[in-house]
């Protein structure tokens, strides 16, 4: 695929969206740049390309071939955090950190630096050979400068004004997150409420959206349910559960069921909640998700009374 494809390839997938050319880029390039790009005058660098491209609905997997070999190795290296980082290997994540910004140093590279700022708030930092994490409050301020390189003047008050790619919408759950974990779970739900509307309205049926609109969904469903607002709860799970399905997405399907079950229990539906518990014990055991499992298991015998696997 040359420049002058992507170039209007990008400028079709805009026009279908009805996007204009400076929503597209903002905060990722001046408008004359994209201009440029669509009529084939200009290649844009892989970082540009991977947020409009993202911003458009596209999924990576679609434009990798376009790497040079510096490109290359910083999206493998991103890859391999990305994996690190779920595994909890911090110290390996920040090895590679280390290197990325090795890499970065050559040309101010804003969307790369957003991504190092997004895992570094995770990983947290080391001294004196000892890995420390950062504090909620300290995650959620990296994770905002982050989140202001590519969407400038953006808050979890104003986030559905805005054009979104993949990335600034995990960075958006990522705050969430923080805001749970310190209690304060009202403001969590507010940005998950806007989170998913906006991944219905612009992510629907891309590839993206199958893979975002589940895990804000099961994040959302968890804490209302932590509120009681159970019906709620059950409604955006099953709106989750639906997109794993539909899509064969499935890596959050287990933990959706969890959801709805125990917004079921709650509601005094244990028969339904217990064929639920099942079915989301077997599906994160597919997943290998060994913690969760026993989670479950716990659960359905301490609250419901039966033994599961």
């Amino acid at each position: 695929m040359n420049s002058y494809n992507v170039g209007s390839y990008i400028k079709r997938k805009r026009e279908e969206k009805q996007i204009k050319q400076e929503d597209l880029c903002y905060g990722i390039c001046d408008r004359t740049t994209l201009s440029r790009i669509e009529c084939g005058k200009q290649e844009p660098s892989y970082h540009v390309l991977k947020l409009l491209m993202q911003r458009l609905g596209v999924s990576e997997e679609r434009y990798q071939i376009l790497m040079g070999n510096e490109d290359f190795e910083i999206a493998q290296l991103q890859s391999e955090i990305v994996a690190d980082n779920v595994r909890k290997d911090f110290s390996a994540v920040l090895k590679k950190i280390g290197r990325l910004e090795e890499l970065s140093q050559s040309v101010e590279n804003p969307i790369l630096r957003q991504f190092i700022l997004r895992v570094r708030a995770l990983a947290g930092y080391e001294k004196d050979g000892v890995r420390h994490e950062y504090d909620y409050s300290t995650q959620r301020q990296i994770l905002i400068q982050a989140l202001e390189m590519t969407c400038p003047g953006i808050t979890m008050e104003n986030l559905g004004s805005f054009l979104l790619g993949e990335d600034e919408a995990k960075i958006i759950n990522q705050i969430a997150i923080t805001y749970s974990e310190e209690g304060n779970r009202r403001q969590a739900i507010e940005i998950y409420r806007q989170l998913i509307l906006y991944v219905q309205s612009h992510f629907a049926g891309c590839e993206i959206g199958q893979v975002m609109f589940p895990l804000t969904a099961y994040n959302y469903s968890r804490l209302l349910g932590q509120e009681r607002r159970y019906e709620e709860a059950i409604e955006i799970a099953e709106l989750g559960r639906q997109c794993c399905v539909r899509y064969n997405k499935c890596g959050m399907l287990g933990g959706l069921l969890l959801n709805i079950a125990y917004c079921l229990h709650e509601l005094g539906d244990d028969e339904k909640s217990r064929e639920l518990l099942i079915d989301s014990y077997y599906a994160n055991k597919v997943m290998g998700k060994t913690r969760s499992c026993e989670l479950i298991r716990k659960y359905a015998k301490e609250n419901l009374q039966i033994e599961i696997g």
